[in-house]
């Protein structure tokens, strides 16, 4: 039954990829001018222009004679769509991840199945797969910050050293490799084949309607999207137009969630966003390939009293600890603005909400800053080959074609059909998409907390408990930083060659 169901969707796959309907825009978004024509809330009609889609370079006769390759992933709902689903929902992008698994069993020979295991089990079950020599699993798919272990502990390939795999090719991100890259090697890998890496992406909502009922009082509400063209987006602007926007809707002279704001600050993670979009880097590289800190001390501490000035000391701002919580206040219309993830405009709150909303990019550190940069909560997935794979080739060729497939289908499913298509209300805010993927970048930091330890995490730590001593802390953790990164490269430098 399944190998019939499989060929159903192969012809039917074939249809939708080389069809001559209007393609949906690549992954790899060229920045978009700004239209003076397109006016707020106006549609534009679908670009009739077929767009060129970059094929992969797998052998056409590539056939592994239908043995069974099984995935290791993590069981968390959030990354659904990274690998595999279960079954058609006539959901676009959950049809597109079942239909992508047919597709590659179909082109590769192979039967694809998945196993999935919660974050408490998840590195247990890598530890004894290595331990025992055994080979469950032929790939792993796991959220990027628990990887760290994995690559220390000497579990994973070297993906440069394994066929199929061309990082080339713009399925892959280039921003990651770079950061991720160990010595010259490459053990973690993430992309269009990764959902999340798109959807976990931090981001601002605004209400328009809000930004039109006090654009007398601040007139820059009523061109946002032309202050993010101009490039005069930045942290200072989103604080004059919010600080002192803050009423009492209940009269009960309390802040409360009952009252409206300016702005909504996250509580739990949210600070961590400030990394990526103010451009400070965490690590960098020496000349060997190994880790060394770059730490920008004036722009950390500049941002760390901006933010804290934000959260604690501006009347127009709520700190909720959860998006989930942001998302409620954002759709009752009592928030301007509220920082979130693109994949907030998924949430129930959202798609209920009454009055219209505007995406824009988180903010730039100031207006020197060259480009935009899309921080993501580094629970995104990343994938790798365990080293007691016998056959990494057949896993290099599954990743190609898995993320070949993504890009060129599923990421348009969800960039364009779902996120753009569905939940964008209006084509200057479907541009805004385009910009905050293409800005998105993790600095080495994020993806390699054994080096870093809690140095990152102390910046959210002291921004949300408004602390008064955070260059104690700072000095304290950099310490023990640099100290990390010196004792790995001592125990691990040339492990790799």
């Amino acid at each position: 039954m399944k190998k019939i169901i499989s060929v159903i969707l192969c012809i039917f796959l074939t249809a939708i990829l080389f069809s001559c309907s209007p393609a949906p825009a690549r992954i790899d978004y060229a920045e978009s001018d700004h239209d003076p024509s397109v006016t707020e809330g106006e549609e534009t009609a679908p670009d009739d222009t077929t767009i060129y889609y970059e094929p992969d370079e797998l052998p056409d006769n590539l056939d592994f004679g239908g043995e069974k390759f099984t995935i290791l992933a993590v069981s968390d709902s959030n990354f659904t769509y990274d690998i595999l689903t279960d079954e058609l929902n006539s959901d676009p992008v959950n049809d597109s991840v079942f239909n992508r698994e047919k597709y590659v069993e179909d082109r590769l020979g192979l039967d694809i199945e998945q196993i999935r295991a919660p974050y408490s089990s998840y590195n247990d079950k890598v530890a004894k797969q290595h331990a025992s020599g055994d080979n469950d699993f032929q790939l792993f798919a796991e959220s990027t910050v628990w990887f760290v272990d994995c690559i220390f502990d000497g579990y994973l390939y070297d993906l440069y050293e394994v066929d199929y795999l061309d990082f080339s090719k713009p399925w892959w991100s280039d921003l990651f490799i770079d950061e991720a890259e160990i010595e010259g090697h490459l053990f973690l890998v993430t992309g269009s084949l990764s959902l999340s890496t798109h959807r976990f992406i931090y981001t601002i909502f605004y209400n328009k309607k809000l930004a039109d009922d006090y654009s007398a009082s601040f007139p820059d509400l009523a061109d946002i999207y032309g202050i993010v063209d101009r490039g005069e987006w930045t942290i200072d602007k989103l604080r004059s137009l919010s600080e002192n926007i803050y009423e009492d809707l209940n009269g009960d002279s309390e802040r409360d969630e009952n009252d409206l704001y300016g702005l909504c600050l996250l509580g739990d993670h949210g600070p961590d966003a400030v990394w990526s979009s103010f451009d400070i880097n965490i690590l960098s590289k020496d000349d060997d390939g190994w880790f060394t800190p770059d730490l920008n001390q004036y722009k950390i501490f500049e941002a760390f009293d901006i933010m804290v000035e934000l959260y604690h000391g501006t009347k127009g701002t709520l700190n909720p600890y959860s998006f989930e919580t942001a998302e409620e206040q954002f759709a009752g219309g009592t928030l301007l603005f509220t920082e979130g993830m693109l994949k907030s405009a998924e949430s129930t709150a959202l798609r209920n909400m009454q009055d219209e909303y505007g995406l824009i990019p988180y903010p730039k550190f100031d207006v020197n800053q060259k480009e935009y940069y899309s921080g993501a909560h580094d629970q995104y997935v990343s994938f790798s080959i365990p080293q007691t794979n016998p056959d990494p080739d057949t896993a290099g060729a599954v990743l190609e074609a898995m993320a070949s497939y993504a890009y060129r289908n599923t990421v348009p499913q969800y960039l364009d059909i779902m996120l753009k298509g569905r939940y964008m209300s209006d084509a200057h805010s479907r541009r805004m998409v385009d910009l905050i993927v293409k800005g998105f970048r993790m600095d080495a930091g994020w993806i390699y907390s054994r080096l870093t330890g809690l140095f990152p995490q102390e910046f959210r730590t002291a921004v949300c408990s408004n602390s008064n001593n955070y260059a104690s802390s700072y000095a304290k953790y950099s310490r023990m930083m640099k100290l990390a990164i010196t004792d790995l490269k001592k125990r691990y430098f040339n492990t790799w060659n």
